[in-house]
Order: C-alpha cells, then sequence, then structure tokens
C-alpha cells in the first residue's frame, strides 16, 4: 500500500469511527451499540508509524536561544523527527506565534519503552534554557510512549524550570486515569470516561511495586496540560475486548482537525500571553 493511499484510507477511517463513536452515546440499540464497539476496535496498520519524519526547525537553529520551544517525544516505532500525530499542529503554531522553534525529543522510541535518554535530553535543554536564555518558554507534546516520556519529565523539574513550561498537550497517553481535569476527548472538553490506559491497567494489576508516571495535582489543576484520548484508542483507553496491537484511534491524532484544532487553540493561548503573536488564520 503506498504511503498517499494509506494515509486518505487512515483519514476516512478516523472519519467513520467519529461518526459511530458519537452515536454509542445516543441510543439504546444493542444491535447498533454492538456494531460501534466492534468498528471502534478495528486495528491499525502499524507501518504507518514507520514513514519517515522531518524536522521542521533545523536542529542548529532548534537549540539557539528562541521566545518560545515546542518539545515534542515520538510515540513507539516511529522515526527520528518531528511526530506526524504534531506535525499539522507545530507548523500552524510557529506559523502563528514569532520567534519560536521545534526541537523533537532524541530517543529510540523502541518496544522496549525505555525513555530514559529521551527524558535526560528535555531535561538538558530546559535547564541550558533557564541558564542562559532567560526569555524562553516551553510547551512540552507527548504521543504514546512520548507521553510517559513527558510525564516523567514534568515530575523531574525543579519550580523554576516548570515555571517555564506554558502548555503540555498528550496524546493517547498509556498511563491515563480517570478523573483528571486535564483529560479530554477529542473536542477538547473534559472526558469523564472511567477506562484506564493500558499500561495503568497493567501496573495498576501488578500491585502496589509499580509506578505509574502522573500529572502532579497542581499540574493537573493548573491548566496548562491537555490529556487526549480518541474514542475506541485502547492505549489511553484500554478495553480487553479488543486484540488490537494498535487500535485504528491510536494512529489518528494527526488525521483528527478537532484534535489538531483545540491542541493548537490551547497552546496559543498559553504561550501567546508571553509571545508577539503574528496575526494569520488558524
Amino acid at each position: 500500500m503506498r504511503p498517499t493511499f494509506r494515509r486518505s484510507f487512515l483519514a476516512a477511517l478516523v472519519t467513520c469511527v467519529s461518526a459511530y463513536g458519537s452515536a454509542s452515546n445516543s441510543t439504546d440499540d444493542p444491535i447498533l451499540t454492538e456494531a460501534v464497539n466492534t468498528f471502534e476496535c478495528q486495528c491499525g496498520f502499524s507501518e504507518f508509524l514507520t514513514i519517515p519524519h522531518v524536522n521542521i526547525t533545523a536542529r542548529e537553529e532548534a537549540v539557539k536561544c528562541s521566545s518560545y520551544k515546542l518539545i515534542d517525544a515520538r510515540g513507539t516505532s516511529e522515526p527520528q523527527g518531528v511526530s506526524m500525530m504534531f506535525y499539522p499542529m507545530i507548523r500552524n503554531i510557529l506559523a502563528n506565534i514569532s520567534d519560536g522553534v521545534s526541537l523533537p525529543v532524541e530517543y529510540p522510541a523502541g518496544p522496549d519503552q525505555n525513555t530514559t535518554t529521551g527524558e535526560v535530553f528535555v531535561l538538558d535543554i530546559i535547564k541550558e534554557g533557564v541558564e542562559h536564555c532567560p526569555n524562553q518558554n516551553y510547551a512540552l507534546f507527548g504521543y504514546s510512549q512520548g507521553a510517559s516520556l513527558i510525564l516523567k519529565v514534568l515530575n523531574q523539574l525543579n519550580h523554576r524550570s516548570l515555571s517555564r513550561v506554558q502548555s503540555v498537550i498528550l496524546f493517547g497517553n498509556p498511563y491515563r486515569v480517570p478523573g483528571k481535569l486535564s483529560s479530554v476527548n477529542e473536542t477538547g472538553q473534559r472526558d469523564f470516561n472511567a477506562s484506564v490506559g493500558m499500561f495503568a491497567e497493567s501496573a495498576i494489576a501488578a500491585g502496589g511495586n509499580a509506578t505509574i508516571p502522573q500529572l502532579s495535582k497542581e499540574m493537573d489543576r493548573s491548566g496548562i496540560t491537555l490529556d487526549y484520548c480518541l474514542a475506541g484508542d485502547g492505549v489511553c483507553s484500554y478495553n480487553s475486548a479488543c486484540p488490537c496491537q494498535i487500535p485504528a484511534s491510536h494512529l489518528s491524532y494527526g488525521l483528527v482537525d478537532t484534535v489538531q484544532s483545540t491542541a493548537f487553540e490551547h497552546v496559543v493561548s498559553q504561550l501567546g500571553s508571553h509571545q508577539i503573536p503574528v496575526i494569520l488564520k488558524a
């Protein structure tokens, strides 16, 4: 399957998942409900993630002082570069707020889920910025394994560094738990879903010795973070009845307009009060 056709197919699939997902919340018809749940469990084409990625800002420019840095952590198996899930949003932010750069996290993003080198990368970038770039702020983005990475980074930042983080966006967070003010659905509205993420489910089942990376209570209540989970994404909303290794919805964040637009608006509103905006259509 050629990449262009693959993207078109997934875009159509996202539209269908969204439409059927909305219907499942508004009907008591058991036949329709079963069809909806079955459709939402459709498996994604994992090779979609391996399409070559690119940087938006040249690395030599991205590491210099700027007004703000957009740091994104890609998901498992995504090649080095800007995550496909954040690419449209990042391009739009850079076009609408001046003097910013994009800097993808450099780490393996391997199947072993080891995020240590990526955590060090982000911590070092922010530490150096605090020391040498006094007016530089940050927006942190994490998809799937990258969401785990960003959660771990936030729990290691000191108060001075954390004060520079103006926005956090998570997509498909495998450690998502219910009851968080920061949890939102595909339209950016508060998500009251009681299910938990795939890794959170495993950690809970393992008992008290397992750790579940989480936002601090202060960060969760600050309004800085939006933690998105699409309907049918079994990574951030675990469903034991779904056999898919990667549900189609988990691959769809970069294709869903409401996700990209509401996340964009949130980042711009958070960074905009600290930056000089350029008046362009979002």
